[in-house]
């Protein structure tokens, strides 16, 4: 054995699996596991990323300068406090590097992403999970939960994978209850299909404290997940600090063009997006019509709970896959009776569906 030892804390961190390379992964004809788009990226965007293809013997802009003003005139801030990163994912690794370490609490959902736990351990620090109501995050809950070794509250709003939302009237309610040491981190990553009057990813409160970031990214309703682009605002302070965890070049090239010109492209976008809560409202109502549990969702994915418990979703989802369907099963979460289904073309939702009512039947 090595006698080259690892920070303390990645043994007790999850290992992302790698098998061998030369293993073929499981191959299905329809993947509604990790809440991508299922359409392509904006033609726009397309175009973008094959002609910067042209130059890829250059380095990329170590800023995404054009990515940057883009989306500061779409949502009309401060360019200057936006940064971007290979995904939000990244960004979030570098909040819990910067602000939190050994001994510190760390307060999230119990049913919030799971990279929150990851970048928690790997800091020494404590993960502080709180409860739902009906897989609905109560601010009291986290508010009760803060003692003197609070560093940081995560809160994906919209959540994953509940898929539902806290009202953007509790999240500054939260913000004025939360001690002002505490940074408050709104991972925001399916904030464009949240469409709800009350809801809102939390911009104006960033301009209104000084303890407040938010996490947004292109993967999701762009359907850039295959380049990875997140990207965060907070103060200067804030941002200035995550700069300093940031590589010179960690977003390619092509990634920055294709980024901005997706956003750009609101017409593409908005088609996508309308297409997407037709397919959450069919799958919804078809699911329910079959005696499942649904739970309501303004995201692009759905939660479905199988009444008989972690056996009944297990042969579900073997059901699924011998018919080709890969969806997301949920134990990772401590939802051992759950899976997760993404929102996929018309073509696809119809053969989850036809799939689910040969299960259901059997």
């Amino acid at each position: 054995m090595t006698k080259i030892k690892p920070n303390a804390y990645i043994k007790d961190s999850p290992a992302q699996p790698q098998p061998p390379a030369e293993n073929k992964p499981p191959q299905f004809k329809i993947n509604l596991a990790l809440n991508e788009s299922p359409y392509p990226p904006s033609p726009k965007a397309l175009e973008a990323y094959h002609e910067t293809a042209k130059i890829l013997n250059r380095y990329p802009n170590y800023s995404s300068a054009e990515l940057r003003h883009v989306l500061g005139e779409k949502y009309n801030l401060d360019n200057t406090r936006i940064m971007c990163a290979a995904g939000s994912e990244q960004i979030l690794s570098y909040i819990a590097r910067a602000y939190i370490g050994e001994g510190d609490e760390v307060i999230h959902p119990r049913y919030g992403f799971m990279v929150y736990r990851f970048n928690i351990a790997m800091q020494g620090a404590k993960s502080v999970p709180v409860e739902h109501d009906d897989f609905v995050v109560n601010v009291d809950y986290i508010l009760g939960a803060v003692t003197n070794k609070t560093r940081l509250v995560f809160l994906d709003n919209p959540g994953n994978p509940t898929g539902t939302y806290v009202p953007y009237s509790e999240i500054i309610r939260l913000r004025e209850n939360l001690p002002d040491h505490i940074l408050l981190v709104l991972d925001a990553a399916y904030a464009e299909f949240a469409n709800e009057a009350d809801y809102d990813a939390g911009f104006d409160l960033v301009d209104k404290h000084e303890n407040v970031i938010v996490t947004r990214t292109l993967s999701k309703l762009y359907g850039l997940s295959g380049l990875r682009i997140g990207w965060a605002y907070s103060t200067e302070e804030i941002i200035n600090t995550l700069l300093h965890l940031k590589g010179g070049f960690n977003v390619s090239k092509p990634a920055q063009s294709a980024g901005a010109a997706a956003v750009l492209d609101q017409d593409y976008a908005d088609q996508a997006r309308d297409k997407c809560r037709a397919g959450i409202e069919y799958l919804t109502s078809e699911l329910r019509a079959m005696g499942l549990n649904v739970t309501s969702s303004v995201c692009n994915f759905v939660m479905l709970h199988f009444p008989d418990g972690r056996d009944q979703m297990k042969a579900a989802d073997q059901h699924l896959k011998d018919c080709g369907i890969m969806v997301g099963p949920l134990g990772a979460y401590n939802l051992s009776s759950s899976l997760r289904i993404t929102v996929g073309t018309d073509d696809e939702n119809k053969a989850f569906i036809n799939a689910m009512k040969d299960f259901m039947e059997k």
